[in-house]
């Protein structure tokens, strides 16, 4: 569903997907090392994934359905993505443009809650949100690869993990890791990490 979102705000715009990302969220955030496809300097400095067996995996390359997991980013990148979360408020617009305004109210819109997920869980636009604890979370894989984001308007914390390997079959290692950080950032007892 978000990669069709992607293409469709893609078409709309009259932008191909990479450009319309890199206008509405890459440059108003200045981030860096976020993009579709690498320079040969970000190449050179892309970790190889792993299968869940620890084998060799192929990085995924998406095309039409970009928005559902062809962006690469680096922890620094996402943390200021996190950090953009937190306080959208704080966002200035980028020079001769309205672009930094048009994403904070679009990031402040985003965690606007619409409907119950699961038990204690609801969601809001791509974030979940757990209602005893107030984070909001996404997490992601790829070929090789998985990731877990949160964050605490709350409580002003943020984290991401990202993670070298694509989940298996006891789930996401990236997952477990991020909700333990979560745990100990609001000063509550760990969740093990143990399968």
């Amino acid at each position: 569903m978000i990669g069709l979102l992607g293409q469709a705000l893609a078409v709309r715009s009259g932008l191909p997907y990479p450009a319309l990302l890199k206008e509405e969220t890459i440059d108003p955030l200045g981030l860096k090392d976020t993009t579709v496809s690498l320079s040969p300097a970000q190449q050179a400095r892309f970790i190889a994934g792993h299968d869940e067996h620890h084998h060799p995996a192929h990085a995924w390359d998406l095309d039409a359905l970009a928005g559902a997991g062809a962006i690469r980013s680096t922890a620094a990148d996402m943390l200021t993505y996190l950090e953009a979360n937190l306080h959208p408020e704080k966002l200035k617009p980028v020079a001769d443009s309205s672009t930094g305004a048009t994403l904070s109210a679009a990031l402040i819109r985003s965690h606007q809650l619409r409907a119950d997920a699961m038990p204690g869980m609801r969601i809001a636009l791509a974030w979940l949100f757990v209602s005893e604890t107030g984070d909001y979370w996404h997490n992601g894989a790829t070929g090789g690869y998985s990731s877990y984001a949160f964050f605490n308007l709350k409580a002003d914390y943020a984290a991401v993990v990202l993670f070298n390997t694509t989940l298996g079959s006891s789930g996401s290692f990236a997952d477990r890791l991020g909700q333990h950080i979560s745990q100990r950032l609001a000063g509550k007892p760990a969740i093990s990490l143990a399968k």
